[in-house]
């Protein structure tokens, strides 16, 4: 039902949220992009090098996308690349998905909404075009820290927030948690309460594609008794603020407290913002990127199913990882350690290589989790998880304030 220009999505169904995504091309240089090395497989060079020669797709197929996720039954979706911010067809999709009654969000590094064209600045344009959100990648709290993990600007992000924040426009941020900004995260947390973000996303820093070795990951994947601490400090500032917080790619265990804000591969499609359509495929026809995944409503996905049984994952030099339990092919495992946890059902795993090089350290098995196929019973009751932004000047702020389950503990 939506009310107020706000939609509330009952906890346990599937998301009707989709992606538009323009391509890979971005002036950005972000060290945990695994885009960019999805990129380098296709034209070859180093990491971010390949986003610069990387293309667009063309505006007319981007219409054609989000015609045909509308007769899919998605209601809205997000925009993303690359960097959708420098696409020149940008306004033109914003204004289909208004057409269409479809609400729509653009992410983006915030670099370039500020820019003059004709006389207007982008998020102007794009204001007028009417969208209904944004979601701003916010790595840093500093601007050097900014630069070091984006080489873009901080201040750029925070002229543009500031700008919505005139307008009475409430948006949403991200954050990839790396080993990087571990001690930014309360102070991350900060700037996203005093401005207008309503749900803050943090982001575990996935060890996708070139990422394929403990020695590869090593000073970027933190261990995650490292990231427990500011992690739940920042999480306590922008619960105190009013502040939605979700938790991806975290093992349940991983942050004591936290485990209502922990979705990963196992409910994600559950969470009203997850992407039920396929994403990564700039080259593929519009149909096939158009067209929603099959996910059970019970979930997970089919290539994240639990595979109980020993399992042995030799990675020749860096050692062998023993597993009772793994998701998918092999995506991610469970050691012995996690035998007996009765989170395993709702739980991630963990990535093999993330054991090689941190092990088990500040990782407990649950001895009860309720819960129903797929999310735990505290992330069902953590209501503020699933209100969605149907309208550009909805409330979204008083809306969570207004639900059961919104304070810290409750």
């Amino acid at each position: 039902m939506t009310t107020n220009g706000i939609l509330f999505h009952p906890p346990g169904d599937l998301s009707r949220s989709g992606v538009l995504d323009v391509g890979l091309k971005c002036a950005h240089s972000c060290r945990f992009c695994y885009y960019s090395f999805m990129a380098e497989a296709r034209a070859g060079g180093g990491q971010h090098d390949a986003l610069r020669r990387a293309s667009f797709r063309s505006t007319e197929d981007c219409l054609r996308i989000i015609d045909l996720m509308g007769e899919h039954g998605l209601i809205n979706f997000d925009i993303t690349g690359g960097e959708p911010t420098m696409h020149p067809g940008l306004p033109d999709m914003v204004r289909r998905a208004v057409e269409r009654s479809m609400s729509v969000r653009v992410i983006t590094l915030g670099q370039f909404l500020l820019r003059q064209g004709g006389g207007t600045h982008l998020l102007d344009t794009l204001l007028d075009a009417g969208v209904t959100d944004f979601l701003f990648s916010l790595h840093a709290a500093t601007e050097e820290g900014f630069f070091e993990a984006t080489r873009g600007s901080l201040k750029k992000v925070l002229a543009a927030m500031d700008a919505l924040g005139s307008a009475g426009f409430q948006y949403t941020a991200n954050t990839v948690i790396h080993a990087g900004n571990l001690s930014d995260l309360p102070k991350i947390a900060e700037i996203s309460a005093a401005r207008r973000v309503y749900h803050h996303n943090f982001i575990v820093f996935n060890a996708y594609y070139r990422w394929d070795s403990p020695a590869s990951i090593a000073g970027l994947q933190a261990a995650y008794a490292d990231i427990a601490g500011p992690l739940t400090r920042a999480v306590a500032l922008l619960d105190a603020a009013g502040v939605a917080v979700t938790i991806r790619y975290l093992p349940l265990c991983a942050a004591p407290g936290l485990e209502r804000h922990i979705v990963g591969v196992v409910g994600v499609h559950h969470d009203p913002h997850e992407w039920m359509n396929r994403a990564g495929n700039p080259d593929r026809e519009p149909a096939f990127c158009a067209e929603p995944l099959p996910v059970s409503v019970d979930g997970p996905r089919w290539i994240y199913a639990l595979k109980r049984g020993a399992r042995r994952l030799d990675f020749s030099a860096d050692g062998v990882v023993e597993a009772v339990a793994v998701r998918g092919d092999d995506f991610k495992v469970f050691p012995a350690h996690c035998r007996d946890c009765a989170a395993m059902d709702y739980c991630d795993g963990l990535d093999p290589k993330y054991l090689l090089l941190h092990g088990l350290s500040g990782l407990a098995p649950f001895a009860d989790m309720p819960g129903s196929g797929p999310l735990i019973a505290a992330r069902r009751a953590y209501l503020p998880a699933f209100v969605l932004k149907r309208e550009p000047l909805a409330d979204m702020r008083a809306a969570i304030a207004d639900l059961p389950g919104r304070g810290a503990r409750s």
